[in-house]
């Protein structure tokens, strides 16, 4: 929260370095492209984004369900508005869940179950993303979607393996208590030598302590494998969803003519795993790039740049602003009514 202004700023200055650096050449045709708009595949690509939402809240909403039954699925929904908010505005989009986990411990549960629920929510992402990653290199290697570019073919290469690690290391910290007493260990030994930790000994029980607590609640999704199944399901067909978005604004732009479903996903999918990790708010500049060099093999010029113009607004700047008003209403919601409890 203390940085929000600051982020906020950085958002604001590459935004408009992106938009003068996509605009100074083809203004006149990108607008004529933004304003010739069918309305009717427009709301239709809207319509579509909130399908994806819904589909992505519901595995959300189904781990919550695994600790907390009483929860309806309207403070999920609440919970993954908030969270595109905190995601848009901090780097790495390392905000929403602990927003999220702050959040349900207000509505009564743990820190510890709120962390594992975040946790595993992340972990059926990460699954479904890998898979469609492969899925997606696979269709390259077989129909040759893409020019070779060297830097797009390294940073996708370097954002599939950092996605892989990321999943492995969360199953890891999930189900395995021994590897979370070893990371414990590790980081209370170095603030020990920093002077941060004060009574290592002490800090150490405690801390394994929770380590139990938490493997303890880990394991409720895992046992329950068809919930665990069930989630990563909605998370496929969410991403696959996000992933044919561009193809369906660009027949609203009535820009479709080379696309597909087939090259929507894969460059899609090559988009995501390669601009996730700019750290940046947002992975602002480097999803453009992305997205400029992936689609640019089936658009060209004006068409692809109001392309990606109304692909970033509706998939992330309009998603953050929604976020940022739902979150200050019900905030502010929550201020007043603990002051009138303490009045």
């Amino acid at each position: 929260m203390k940085h929000t202004k600051r982020n906020s700023i950085i958002i604001l200055i590459v935004t408009v370095l992106v938009l003068l650096f996509i605009l100074k050449d083809d203004y006149h045709e990108i607008m004529f492209h933004l304003k010739n708009a069918n309305l009717l595949w427009l709301f239709i690509s809207i319509g579509l984004y909130f399908v994806y939402f819904l589909f992505d809240q519901l595995s959300l909403h189904n781990i919550i369900k695994q600790y907390n039954n009483k929860f309806k699925f309207q403070f999920s929904l609440y919970l993954g508005i908030i969270t595109k908010f905190f995601n848009g505005i901090t780097p790495l989009a390392t905000g929403g869940q602990p927003m999220e986990v702050y959040e349900m411990h207000k509505k009564g549960i743990s820190y510890s179950n709120g962390a594992n629920i975040v946790i595993q929510n992340y972990i059926v992402f990460q699954i479904a993303l890998v898979f469609w990653a492969i899925v997606s290199i696979t269709l390259n290697q077989i129909l040759h979607l893409f020019e070779y570019i060297p830097i797009l073919q390294q940073l996708t290469v370097i954002g599939f393996i950092i996605n892989f690690i990321i999943l492995i290391v969360l199953f890891m910290v999930s189900f395995s208590k021994n590897f979370n007493r070893v990371l414990v260990t590790f980081f209370i030994n170095i603030g020990a030598k920093l002077n941060i930790v004060k009574d290592k000994e002490n800090s150490l029980k405690k801390w394994n302590e929770k380590c139990d607590e938490y493997y303890e609640n880990a394991k409720v999704l895992l046992h329950n494998k068809k919930v665990f199944f069930k989630c990563v399901l909605y998370q496929v067909i969410s991403l696959s969803i996000f992933y044919v978005l561009p193809l369906f604004i660009a027949w609203s732009l009535n820009l479709g003519d080379n696309l597909n479903i087939v090259n929507s996903i894969a460059a899609s999918s090559y988009i995501y795993v390669m601009g996730c990790y700019v750290p940046i708010p947002g992975a602002s500049g480097g999803m453009e790039y992305a997205f400029l060099g992936f689609f640019g093999n089936f658009l060209t010029d004006a068409p692809l740049k109001a392309l990606l113009i109304m692909w970033r607004f509706m998939t992330y700047y309009a998603p953050t602003i929604v976020g940022a008003l739902i979150f200050n209403i019900f905030n502010n919601q929550d201020n007043k009514a603990e002051k009138k409890e303490i009045s």
